[in-house]
């Protein structure tokens, strides 16, 4: 498995020879010299390794975030025992001489200093530390500034008394040793490096067994007789596109075998690669009727199950069919390894016509860096599922765009206060979790008065998607 690792010079000497004590890792180093400038590290690793490890939050903080992929990236943690062996080491000093409060210290996280108060009973005065804790509270709201960090240190050093600089910045530890002011870098261990590899490799290969589950798919339409009808011709045209990467079988469902139905065996990683352009065919040969109109052709209904053998992918694909076959027009549904059920044609009640010319939308998608008419179809995506939190996968499926750039989407509405993070799906056996956003609340509560007033009953189909505290 190949890990990479992007970290200061400092940080990648550390890890030579490391290699013995990863078994099953091949270790990739990518150093930098600004922890503000890593698209380049940060392209090299995605593209040549199966995970992507940083160092440290602020290279992490400032990747460059448009290269986002499923690659797994992670990134090592301040932790209290940071804090603890720098001022232990500190204090222990060769004359034992300096005192806590003759350091000056910065750091990413200044919650760490408190829990250490509490545990140990050593206090650091507030007037003493500095942080860049936003790294860790939004996707990207301004750089870390190393000239600030340098001059909070200068001043304590020459108005407060502080003997002892210590950093949790290269280039800050850099600065300070060329103006020869006392510095050290705060210690951390080999074994934390380590320890997130080996969380790297845990990572891919969940992600590798979650792609290897068993993935069944069936295929039939309402009135398969009928050869030459639209929806025939749209189910052979499907038939086709899963033969080319999923084995068909012979069915043995004996209440299907007069009206016909395609079977097909396959894996979740196969299926997650193909479905965009699959669901992009349905939903262009099989649009859903307007309510209340007469269906004027067959509809086409796809069912997917994913299984940890075969008889659960089968179960699952069954439910999932019987789901789609119950609905008027062409439907699709996928019933995951988790029991959820997903629509895979919900984007069709996302309404084409929206307006979006209202002010406040187009404030809104100037501020997030958008195309007024993205921001509509979210609100009404939003809208039809009763403002409902939901999952960057969920909205590419509904958009029918890809998840990288449903991320980057998500990404920059929250960034512009127009999204919160509701919570965290994880599985229950093992996996990636992922993250669940709901509509910031002084936009859902307008959202649903203008829904209201529009007369939108907002008859949503319902969502499967577990809610609430979104564990």
């Amino acid at each position: 498995m190949r890990v990479g690792f992007i970290g200061s010079a400092h940080s990648v000497a550390r890890l030579v020879g490391a290699e013995a004590q990863l078994p099953g890792v091949a270790l990739r180093c990518y150093p930098y010299a600004d922890p503000h400038d890593t698209a380049e590290q940060y392209r090299l690793a995605l593209a040549e390794n199966d995970a992507v490890c940083f160092s440290g939050t602020i290279s992490h903080y400032h990747r460059a975030r448009e290269l986002d992929s499923d690659v797994p990236v992670l990134v090592g943690r301040f932790s209290d025992y940071t804090l603890v062996a720098s001022l232990l080491a500190a204090t222990a000093g060769a004359d034992g001489s300096l005192t806590i409060p003759e350091i000056s210290i910065d750091m990413p996280n200044p919650d760490v200093a408190s829990a250490v108060a509490r545990d140990t009973g050593i206090s650091l005065d507030p007037a003493q530390v500095t942080d860049y804790r936003w790294v860790y509270e939004s996707r990207y709201s301004r750089p870390v500034d190393v000239s600030e960090i340098v001059r909070f240190h200068e001043q304590r050093a020459a108005h407060a008394g502080a003997r002892l600089a210590i950093t949790s910045v290269h280039a800050v530890y850099d600065r300070l040793r060329a103006e020869r002011l006392p510095v050290m870098f705060m210690i951390d261990s080999l074994q934390h490096d380590l320890d997130l590899i080996r969380t790297a490799q845990q990572r891919v290969s969940v992600q590798r067994l979650e792609g290897a589950l068993l993935a069944v798919v069936y295929l039939t339409t309402a009135a398969p007789d009928d050869h030459a009808s639209p929806a025939a011709g749209l189910r052979r045209r499907l038939a086709a596109e899963f033969e080319r990467f999923a084995t068909p079988v012979q069915h043995r469902l004996a209440a299907w075998q007069r009206g016909g139905l395609d079977m097909f065996y396959t894996t979740r990683g196969e299926l997650d690669a193909r479905l965009p352009a699959l669901t992009t065919t349905m939903r262009r040969a099989g649009a859903r009727p307007e309510p209340g109109a007469a269906i004027a052709e067959p509809a086409v209904a796809l069912g997917i199950g994913i299984g940890r053998h075969l008889y659960e992918a089968e179960d699952r694909a069954l439910q999932a069919l019987r789901r789609a076959t119950a609905e008027a027009g062409t439907a699709a549904y996928v019933v995951d390894e988790d029991a959820r059920v997903h629509g895979l044609l919900g984007a069709a009640e996302i309404s084409e016509d929206a307006r979006h010319t209202e002010p406040w939308l187009i404030e809104l998608a100037s501020r997030a860096g958008m195309q007024a008419r993205s921001v509509t179809r979210l609100m009404s995506f939003l809208s039809a599922r009763d403002f409902a939190p939901f999952t960057a996968a969920e909205w590419a499926a509904a958009s029918q765009t890809s998840p990288r750039t449903a991320e980057r989407a998500v990404r920059k509405l929250l960034d512009a206060g127009a999204l919160r993070v509701a919570g965290q799906e994880q599985p229950l056996d093992a996996g990636r979790p992922r993250t669940v956003y709901a509509l910031a609340e002084s936009l859902e509560g307008p959202a649903r008065r203008r829904r209201a007033a529009a007369g939108d009953p907002a008859l949503a189909r319902t969502s499967f998607h577990p809610r609430g505290s979104g564990a």
